[in-house]
């Protein structure tokens, strides 16, 4: 089963800036401090997989964005619309 994994990373100077405005609609921020990732994860008939795949993922994409920290990571079954 496919399941897309939705990264909300905002800028670490700012820790907790605009979490509220994001974890209400992650592709809105007014002051442009955090950013959305989605991510499409192969998680099989096990969610639990799903969420530690998604978990590394987002730990490899942070680290490729220095200056980011993670501040919520979801799961939902099926493809982002």
């Amino acid at each position: 089963m496919l399941y897309t994994a939705v990264l909300v990373a905002c800028l670490s100077s700012a820790p907790g800036a605009s979490v509220q405005a994001a974890a209400s609609d992650p592709g809105a921020n007014a002051s442009g401090d955090c950013r959305t990732h989605e991510m499409l994860i192969n998680g099989g008939a096990n969610p639990m997989s799903a969420f530690i795949e998604a978990q590394t993922r987002a730990a490899e994409w942070l680290s490729q964005h220095p200056g980011l920290a993670k501040q919520s990571l979801t799961i939902h079954a099926g493809r982002a619309a």
